[in-house]
């Protein structure tokens, strides 16, 4: 670990505001202080950055002077709240261990964001390294750093930086500062490229962030503390929710289907702007491409922490790691079971959706890692995490800790799509396929319940897919009952051999547990439910099939001509239990979690009307497989 270095560091795009991260717990050393939330103070101030841009900073801080204590900062687009010197949160932080322990906790509205000046930009490019008159968060983040060290009293000189979504991509932006009095960074579900995360998924719109868009894409005339940007709640029906009446997305956005009849939603939102003229992997999209910057040597220690059913960030979490790792080699590795955002939660038994992983998950990560991470980095005392890679098998609910990630010592087992339904590891040799109808007026809905008003449910990542079980455009294939446990670990390929009759489709793959169709209840089980049988979503992946052979120049299909298209899942870490089945679905369309295709083709879709989008028959062909990573 490099424990002697300095080192640095809202869902993501969840409405949230701020509410401090804080952990409790009793010092190791008796001569050091408890402390409650009544022992804190607050200040605000504006803290200028190298071109006069004010940016706005609340500062808690123990009310004990008898001693010095480090920075825990927070750099959010997600607001401050509460504003107010004599306002108090009803947290100082997440973790309470924190707390207790003391430690003065910053959180700054990022640039053009709430009570902050200036412009804001998405996932701005770091401007500075090319030029440098310019600023960015780069900029913004070391000015802030040095301000700390100038004007804190009581301060160790110490800094770390956490955050969440957002905030874990302006967590990695501290760390990629080097700044020398930043010692640590965890970075919690950090965005990285909104090319393939977020709002815009490999070539596919996330419709559902539709309801939460402007939130993002507004631009603020000066400093505010109440929100600037018009959601158009009524549009959605969201004050008929309010009254107890039930609205159906589903039909809402069916109705319109497509991207240009949200004109009315979205029609000044910059950001919204931006993402319908980049619909390719261009230069605008590699500009903001993160992963290119963190590659690099950093001085921080660095935590990389997720789960793995986070329905907003999953490739973030895991390609962040994955970059960084090679130039850090002492970067740590964290997924658990979580949805976004969960590990800092305070829970007792942590479901999600009907499946349950157990109790006190993400607390025992705030009391057995995250309090020592900090404690030993910035305080010096303790001992250090001392694990490379740990990670959260959701088959059989427990921790394994690892060398690598992803491993590379495993092995492999091929399954193939059987056209008589089955997932079988060996390959007929007559060719042959199945076959269905996409229609995009009648598109393959994500979840059973149609009872989401802002963003699409966390559940959905765990969801039973039995309820699309009368779907004819939805194909299933499915495994022998397995004699005996199988651990995927690594990631899952999927390489679809698929033929359309229009110039375009989407293509989604989903890896699925399918449980005994007689099953007696196990530890966490729900009482209210029936898992006999119960074919529960590990692993969802999708691409437009215009990116087949790449992100930056989109190719037609041949209509009616067989290709072959590579469908991305990402890594996986699950036991298939012994008795359970393994199910592989295929589909075109997941409405509204993603925009519909109009499979008639089109340069960008982000302009195609209603009249564009047309019924299409695909295939999917018995030599198409499934290849697992296998670690037993």
């Amino acid at each position: 670990m490099k424990n002697l270095r300095l080192l640095f560091l809202a869902p993501l795009w969840t409405i949230l505001v701020f509410i401090g991260n804080s952990c409790s717990s009793e010092s190791e050393n008796s001569s050091y202080k408890t402390f409650t939330k009544e022992d804190y103070s607050k200040k605000e101030v504006y803290i200028e950055m190298r071109d006069g841009a004010k940016l706005f900073t609340t500062i808690y801080s123990p009310k004990d002077k008898d001693q010095d204590y480090p920075v825990i900062i927070k750099r959010t687009p997600y607001s401050c709240n509460p504003y107010g010197a004599d306002t108090m949160p009803e947290k100082i932080s997440h973790n309470p261990k924190l707390v207790e322990s003391g430690y003065i906790f910053v959180v700054q509205d990022v640039r053009g964001r709430w009570n902050s000046e200036g412009v804001f930009e998405n996932v701005k490019p770091p401007y500075s390294l090319w030029d440098s008159t310019a600023t960015d968060e780069l900029t913004d983040s070391y000015d802030t750093y040095d301000w700390l060290v100038e004007n804190l009293e009581n301060f160790n000189g110490n800094i770390g930086q956490y955050g969440n979504s957002y905030p874990g991509w302006t967590t990695l932006i501290g760390a990629r500062t080097n700044h020398p009095n930043l010692k640590a960074v965890m970075a919690m579900a950090p965005v990285t490229n909104f090319f393939y995360e977020d709002f815009y998924r490999y070539g596919l719109c996330g419709m559902n962030y539709i309801p939460v868009m402007n939130a993002f894409g507004t631009y603020k005339d000066e400093p505010t503390t109440e929100s600037w940007y018009d959601m158009k709640d009524s549009i959605y029906g969201l004050d008929q929710v309010e009254e107890g009446e039930s609205v159906p997305y589903y039909e809402f956005f069916r109705e319109r289907l497509a991207l240009t009849n949200f004109e009315d939603i979205m029609g000044d939102n910059f950001f919204w702007k931006e993402i319908k003229a980049h619909p390719n992997y261009d230069e605008y999209q590699d500009k903001r491409n993160w992963l290119n910057y963190i590659k690099e040597p950093m001085s921080p220690q660095i935590m990389i922490v997720g789960g793995w059913h986070d329905e907003q960030n999953l490739f973030g979490i895991l390609n962040s790691y994955k970059s960084l790792v090679e130039s850090n080699p002492d970067a740590q590795l964290v997924v658990g079971p979580w949805s976004h955002g969960h590990n800092k939660n305070r829970d007792s038994l942590y479901c999600l959706g009907d499946i349950c992983f157990g109790t006190d998950i993400s607390k025992n990560f705030q009391e057995g890692i995250e309090f020592d991470y900090w404690e030993y980095h910035l305080k010096g005392k303790g001992e250090a995490p001392n694990f490379s890679v740990r990670l959260f098998d959701t088959g059989i609910l427990v921790w394994k800790e690892f060398e690598e990630f992803p491993p590379t010592s495993n092995e492999e087992i091929t399954y193939f799509l059987s056209n008589d339904g089955s997932l079988s590891s060996e390959l007929t040799h007559q060719e042959g396929f199945k076959e269905f109808v996409s229609d995009p007026l009648n598109p393959v809905p994500f979840l059973e319940e149609d009872n989401f008003y802002r963003m699409a449910p966390k559940s959905y990542m765990t969801a039973d897919q039995r309820f699309l079980a009368n779907r004819k455009d939805v194909l299933s294939f499915t495994s022998d009952v397995l004699e005996e446990d199988l651990t995927v670990n690594g990631e899952v390929k999927a390489l679809i051999n698929f033929a359309s009759s229009m110039e375009d489709a989407d293509v989604y793959v989903k890896l699925i547990d399918v449980y005994p169709d007689v099953r007696s209840n196990k530890e966490h089980d729900l009482e209210d439910v029936d898992y006999s049988g119960y074919q529960r979503l590990i692993r969802l992946g999708y691409i437009r099939a215009r990116f087949r052979n790449g992100f930056v120049t989109p190719e037609r299909l041949v209509a009616g001509e067989k290709t072959s298209i590579q469908v991305p899942l990402l890594e996986v870490f699950h036991t298939f239990k012994k008795g359970h089945r393994i199910m592989i679905q295929v589909q075109s369309s997941m409405f509204p979690l993603f925009d519909m295709n109009p499979q008639n083709w089109k340069d960008n879709i982000f302009e195609a009307t209603k009249e564009d989008f047309k019924s299409s028959v695909h295939k999917v062909y018995n030599d198409s497989k499934i290849i697992l990573p296998i670690n037993n």
